[in-house]
């Protein structure tokens, strides 16, 4: 018995049945009777009983009751429907996802207490009233509740907080953005891995984390537009065209997707800050936030041509999410010379090419200095000359074709180390290589630290060898610390670095090679950055591209 398809088919199918009231709960009998005793007029209206959500007959009343009164967690697919009255009883309850997801549905919230444990900011998104249960009178008061709202809420999903630098961009964002005229809302799944944990466990504390749990509430009769939707997306745009490839069928599935995350939260400005995961982006896309907005953190079609093997590792979404970014009401690269690539790329698909604009990423530059003077475990000799990169390792950052240039490197200039900080699944290969080489003395793959600032400080020069770049973070996190940098001459690192703040060669092993040989020998004609006067300028980048025009 499926009783998520159940629910639904309650849900789509059956009319409310007024005047019917379901309680739902553990026989709790004693809260219920205070309930009734406070409302009166639920004793005259018919009672249904369920003290488990594990029947046909009850899981469908949750789609058809007038009124749902609980004093247990609901499940992930419930959402309230027009013309219901639901009540969400708190008894000591465990905020999970879920859970506080719900009480972003309830019409009201009766309680015998403070919510103990649950984040202040998160009380903010609260709509329904909340009501103590000795005298917790449904009705009364539920205008009089109504607070006037101060702050532009904005809901962003961030990539999964993985270790990347959309992930450090983002929280970056996030210390920056000015917190007394917007409310960040991030949105993120439930279930993280490790180091994505400890990355989501870094956004500041004036941020509302909204996690979801289970999946998409999709009806018996819109099963078969989904799927042909998801599967044939290039069929879709060649039949629609690009500025009718969301259609109203789609459209509809993903705000009702949106109301069950977030319930009845007024959002001022939908962000996309990943642009790689067709979900997410469908789910801002169809919100009918008055600003929408979806960045591109690299050249788009580079990565819509990345292979990971045989398989391409973005193109699935990014089929669904080029057509997409016509329902948004900014594009943001993250450097000038990147939006001029993607302009060029994609003025195809994008009808408005106008509303593609660029914004610097913002830094967090007291933190990478406090950082930088914390202690590491891992060794610098002072007696070589020592490089460094970092990043995911991946094809498009080139590790191997750095691997290589400092092979060439140490034919020449023994005394050198090369220092690579990141994961990724090229992890395996890199090793061998180095292994091949006979580098194993003089390449150390590092993983990923939780504080990568204290190496990069001790090291002589960072190098990047990427092949294609947005603009790089750890390129701006290096200058901030005065670092010595060879990068490859692509736009992303170009933006940044053109005006001396780096040394700029081309992306081939001799190139390579000789930039770090000529940094090694002496080569210090850098300009020094001012990241004070560039954060205040990406901020208000920003803040221009927030508000209409």
């Amino acid at each position: 018995m499926n009783l998520k398809r159940l629910y639904l088919k309650s849900w789509f199918e059956e009319e409310i049945v007024k005047d019917k009231v379901v309680f739902i709960t553990e026989k709790e009998t004693k809260i219920i009777e205070k309930i009734l005793s406070n409302n009166p007029f639920l004793k005259e209206k018919k009672h249904y009983f369920i003290d488990a959500l594990d029947s046909e007959e009850n899981i469908i009343w949750l789609g058809k009751a007038e009124y749902i009164i609980s004093t247990i967690e609901l499940p992930t697919f419930f959402i309230k429907k027009a013309g219901q009255t639901y009540i969400q009883i708190i008894n000591k309850p465990d905020w999970n996802a879920n859970f506080k997801r719900l009480l972003l549905h309830a019409d009201y919230i009766v309680k015998k207490d403070a919510f103990e444990n649950l984040p202040e900011n998160f009380k903010t998104l609260i709509q329904g009233q909340v009501l103590l249960l000795e005298n917790g009178r449904l009705f009364e008061t539920k205008e009089a509740a109504a607070v006037k709202k101060t702050k532009k809420i904005i809901v962003m999903y961030c990539g999964g907080f993985k270790n990347n630098g959309i992930t450090s961009s983002a929280l970056n964002l996030m210390r920056n953005l000015d917190k007394e005229k917007y409310q960040i809302v991030v949105i993120e799944k439930e279930k993280l891995d490790y180091y994505e944990t400890l990355n989501f466990n870094k956004i500041p504390n004036h941020v509302i984390k909204v996690q979801i749990p289970g999946d998409i509430n999709i009806a018996p009769n819109e099963e078969e537009a989904f799927l042909d939707f998801h599967c044939h997306p290039l069929e879709h745009l060649m039949k629609n065209g690009p500025t009718k490839f969301l259609t109203e069928e789609i459209k509809t599935i993903y705000k009702r997707e949106l109301h069950r995350v977030l319930g009845d939260t007024s959002i001022d400005i939908a962000i996309d800050f990943d642009g790689y995961f067709k979900y997410w982006t469908l789910l801002l896309a169809s919100s009918n936030s008055p600003r929408k907005i979806i960045y591109q953190h690299n050249e788009m079609m580079q990565e819509y041509s990345k292979k990971l093997g045989k398989e391409y590792k973005h193109r699935a979404d990014l089929n669904i999410i080029f057509p997409l970014y016509n329902y948004f009401d900014v594009i943001v690269s993250v450097s000038k010379q990147t939006g001029e690539v993607n302009k060029e790329h994609l003025k195809h698909i994008i009808q408005d090419t106008s509303k593609m604009t660029y914004i610097h990423n913002l830094i967090d530059y007291e933190y990478i200095l406090r950082s930088a003077k914390e202690k590491s475990d891992i060794e610098v000799s002072p007696d070589t000359f020592n490089f460094v990169t970092m990043g995911r390792l991946s094809p498009e950052k080139n590790h191997k074709g750095l691997i290589k240039a400092f092979y060439q490197l140490q034919k020449k200039q023994s005394d050198t180390q090369l220092f690579i900080i990141g994961l990724g699944e090229l992890e395996e290969e890199l090793k061998k290589y180095v292994l091949d080489l006979g580098l194993e003395d003089k390449v150390h793959l590092l993983g990923q630290l939780e504080n990568p600032f204290p190496i990069i400080d001790a090291c002589d020069a960072f190098v990047l060898s990427s092949i294609h770049e947005g603009q790089p973070m750890v390129l701006l996190e290096c200058l901030v610390l005065q670092k010595k940098i060879i990068s490859t001459n692509i736009p992303g690192c170009y933006s940044l670095l053109k005006d001396g703040y780096g040394l700029l060669v081309e992306n081939t092993t001799e190139e390579l090679m000789e930039g770090m040989e000529k940094v090694m020998l002496g080569y210090d004609d850098f300009k020094k950055f001012d990241y004070k006067a560039y954060n205040k300028e990406a901020g208000q980048m920003l803040e221009s591209k927030l508000e209409k025009e």
